[in-house]
């Protein structure tokens, strides 16, 4: 089956040979500079280098683009097109690439060169069928625009310079004359439909691959090895943890397994205390006491301690709870320990683990600092001293 010709912009690389103002390239794609509304400026501008189909009067079939924007207005594009890869200005030669990447030349006098080439203007688009773009030569341009605050990001784009068209495959009399044109762009549509199964199709095996899948894919693979809750995880975790699950889940059950979940979740390995850690002390009275004091103590009972900074939120704390609780044998209770950093009186403190001074706060309704409930005690002690010698 013949091979379809497209280029695609997802490496540093592809941005880096155009031209940018006020736009900065990202691992993902292409974002407004940091500082652009504290200089009160709108918008930025990339410009793309030439694409070349190699064929005279080529007839450009779509473009699809990954974006995140905040309404239409914060992302415009515009599609050039032409069959010469210079143009004359000034009496002079000038290649197309040399004229989009000068710094000489200002970005008026670009647009006013570069408009006798315009064939597209697409406000925020996601999937457009290119039917007027016909030369052997494509640039874009994009324009992202603040809004309010909030700054649109360019993913991913993928330029198809031709088709398959459904229109050889018609008798003879629906490809002459000007129902061509028509049914042309209106079989287009079904061509873009057809065109996107087909590649999904062919990507299908890197699918199977955690460190390839696309995103929405990790959860469904997750789900074949037993996790269920895979939205909870952050997405690079996820990849690690599943690259290796198969190998893992032959000792699903163990000590090992828990300390590998739980380290890749939380990025530092756990603290596991068990029955016969506990009873290793029973000789020293003093100590059995202790630690059967602080922590659950019995034949089918385990301990698990990871640090409050491997897991700050309250939501990842869930995560992790809900998490062991799914991947412990049936018999087994698993109590999950956050060890806040500092010390404060009634909690364990562990030397080189959460053993930090912390800065003293004072009450106030941040909703972070409390009254202490030493002070809140001392102080009902005392009104009530006062009371009694009133009496």
């Amino acid at each position: 089956m013949e091979q379809l010709k497209y280029f695609v912009f997802n490496k540093k690389r592809d941005y880096e040979s155009g031209y940018r103002q006020e736009i900065r390239i990202t691992e993902r794609g292409l974002a407004l500079e940091e500082d652009v509304s504290e200089r009160g400026v709108l918008n930025g501008i990339f410009i793309s280098r030439l694409l070349d189909s190699g064929v005279e009067g080529n007839q450009w079939h779509r473009a699809v683009i990954q974006s995140r924007a905040y309404g239409d207005d914060s992302v415009r594009f515009y599609f050039y097109c032409s069959d010469e890869d210079h143009v004359m200005t000034d009496g002079q030669r000038c290649p197309w690439e040399e004229l989009i990447r000068s710094q000489e030349i200002s970005l008026e006098k670009k647009h006013q060169i570069m408009e006798q080439c315009l064939v597209h203007i697409v406000q925020n688009p996601q999937d457009i069928m290119l039917y007027h773009a016909r030369g052997r030569y494509l640039w874009l341009e994009i324009q992202l625009f603040c809004q309010t605050g909030y700054f649109p990001e360019i993913q991913h784009m993928k330029i198809y310079a031709g088709n398959r068209s459904f229109l050889s495959y018609l008798p003879s009399i629906y490809q002459t004359g000007g129902r061509e044109d028509f049914l042309g762009r209106f079989l287009g549509m079904f061509e873009a439909v057809y065109q996107d199964l087909e590649e999904r199709i062919a990507d299908s095996t890197k699918q199977l691959d955690p460190m390839t899948a696309e995103p929405e894919f990790l959860s469904w693979l997750a789900k074949w090895v037993g996790i269920s809750n895979a939205h909870l995880w952050q997405e690079d975790r996820l990849r690690i943890l599943l690259e290796g699950i198969v190998r893992k889940n032959l000792i699903r059950g163990t000590r090992e397994y828990t300390e590998h979940m739980i380290s890749t979740f939380t990025g530092e390995r756990p603290f596991i205390l068990e029955y016969g850690d506990i009873e290793e002390y029973r000789g020293d009275p003093g100590a059995y006491k202790s630690l059967t004091h602080s922590y659950a103590h019995g034949p089918y009972e385990v301990n698990v301690l990871v640090r409050e900074q491997t897991v700050p939120s309250l939501r990842e704390q869930h995560a992790l709870k809900k998490m062991i609780e799914d991947m412990k044998p049936a018999h087994i209770r698993m109590h999950l320990m956050i060890l806040r950093p500092g010390i404060y009186l009634g909690q364990n403190v562990y030397v080189g683990v959460n053993s930090t001074l912390v800065t003293y706060e004072h009450a106030n309704l941040n909703g972070v600092a409390a009254i202490p409930s030493v002070v809140a005690m001392t102080s009902a002690r005392k009104d009530a001293g006062v009371e009694e010698e009133s009496r």
